[in-house]
């Protein structure tokens, strides 16, 4: 083993090939321009590939960075306050990491997680977005600037709303995104919420939305632009736009519980399939917009295909939680015809038969295509509005003219509303 070789990775890896090859990948970055301090205190796996670590990256005592889909740019700062395992996560531009554990994320350029993070599957952080300390998310998507506060369970939602880094949408202190219902044979987790939309939230133009802290919202929810909810409640209804809701209170009451007396499962379907249509439209932009902004930029591809893959990987996992929570509906018909409610009983077993079919089709991005359901129109004049060389996101976005952003909007919408209207797919459920 090589001088520089630390105890951890010791305790790691037991091979001393192992190990002579990661300081072998050590030695290569910071030849390369990464700035590796303390090399005896960092880990990199054998399966990172360094040409996906950009050179002007800084990787502090305690990281340890693995997985082959790894990609790291330039500028990009990682523990700064501490340990932090990285796994198979992308990692834009002068992105920071502070401290935790991270598993296929995506932070674009710019982004930050502060210390005692934990991030798992399906995080998004894109341009300028933020997590202070101890925060905990999954499944969870973030449009640029918005800001999550300290000590907050942010799992299965997406915010988007602002327009620049002084005037952003944010999640107070000590907020629970409640994404768990004691509901069915195990319970379910089909309760993704979605504060804002893609198709207009991608243009940086609404207004931004603000959860309080020390609250709570239970999954899964819509809310529009502009609508603060005040700290100290926890709120389980849909809002509109422009709203301040301060406080929501449910009736103090006891009575018998039955977990597999579901009601209102058709509701809880519409919105799981809602929440992915929303999926579809932001995997389109970044296939045919981010994609194509990146022009020969082969790391920020690189990034963004991680991206894609996760946005891939969150419609899987949805189709996951709503097979789950279908799963329960059976059993609970049987209860709702004891109950006299026949027709809601009905309605459940035409969904249980009805969710095998449309599974495949839920699952996949691109089953929305052609004119049948896209405003293929729209979507020219907007791929029209690229520059042909590429070129930076937000630059992009802010030069846009209003007549661009309207039949961008247009598109994106076709593509939900295409994704809702599939008769292979959620038209079989709705």
């Amino acid at each position: 083993m090589s001088a520089g070789s630390g105890p951890c990775m010791v305790a790691r890896r037991s091979g001393g090939n192992i190990a002579r090859v990661s300081e072998n990948l050590k030695r290569a970055l910071i030849a390369k321009g990464v700035e590796i301090s303390h090399p005896g205190l960092v880990v990199i796996d054998d399966d990172v590939d360094p040409d996906r670590v950009e050179a002007g990256v800084v990787l502090h005592p305690g990281v340890h960075v693995s997985g082959a889909s790894t990609v790291i740019r330039a500028g990009a700062c990682i523990g700064s306050h501490g340990a932090v395992v990285l796994e198979d996560c992308a990692i834009g531009r002068d992105a920071q990491v502070g401290s935790g554990s991270f598993n296929r994320c995506v932070l674009l350029d710019g982004a930050s997680f502060g210390p005692s993070g934990y991030g798992r599957a399906g995080t998004i952080f894109e341009e300028g977005a933020s997590a202070a300390h101890a925060v905990g998310t999954k499944q969870t998507i973030l449009f640029p600037w918005a800001t999550l506060g300290s000590n907050v369970n942010a799992c299965d939602l997406f915010l988007a709303g602002g327009t620049d880094s002084q005037d952003h949408s944010e999640i107070g202190s000590g907020f629970i995104h409640f994404n768990f219902t004691p509901f069915g044979p195990r319970g379910d987790k089909a309760a993704p919420s979605r504060f804002g939309c893609v198709p207009r939230g991608v243009w940086l133009t609404e207004s931004r939305i603000f959860l309080g802290g020390s609250g709570g919202v239970v999954g899964p929810v819509a809310m529009g632009y502009g609508t603060v909810l005040a700290a100290g409640s926890v709120y389980r209804r849909d809002r509109g736009e422009r709203l301040l809701v301060v406080g929501e209170k449910a009736p103090a009451r006891e009575r018998p519980f039955d977990p597999l007396l579901i009601r209102r499962g058709a509701d809880r379907v519409r919105r799981c399939l809602e929440y992915m249509a929303q999926l579809v439209a932001l995997h389109r932009w970044y296939a045919e917009v981010r994609m194509r902004l990146a022009a020969d930029d082969a790391l920020q591809r690189a990034v963004l295909e991680v991206g894609l893959v996760s946005l891939e990987e969150a419609l899987v996992e949805r189709v996951k939680q709503l097979e789950r929570f279908v799963d329960g509906f059976d059993s609970a018909a049987d209860r709702l015809d004891s109950h006299g409610e026949t027709e809601e009983a009905d309605v459940l077993r035409q969904l249980v038969a009805a969710l095998p079919a449309a599974s495949a089709a839920l699952q996949d991005p691109l089953v929305v295509d052609g004119e049948a359901y896209v405003d293929c129109p729209a979507r020219a004049a907007l791929l029209a509005a690229l520059p042909s060389g590429g070129g930076e996101y937000l630059d992009w976005i802010r030069s846009l003219d209003d007549g661009t952003r309207e039949r961008g909007r247009a598109f994106l919408q076709s593509v939900v509303d295409g994704y809702l209207a599939h008769p292979d797919g959620a038209a079989r459920l709705l």
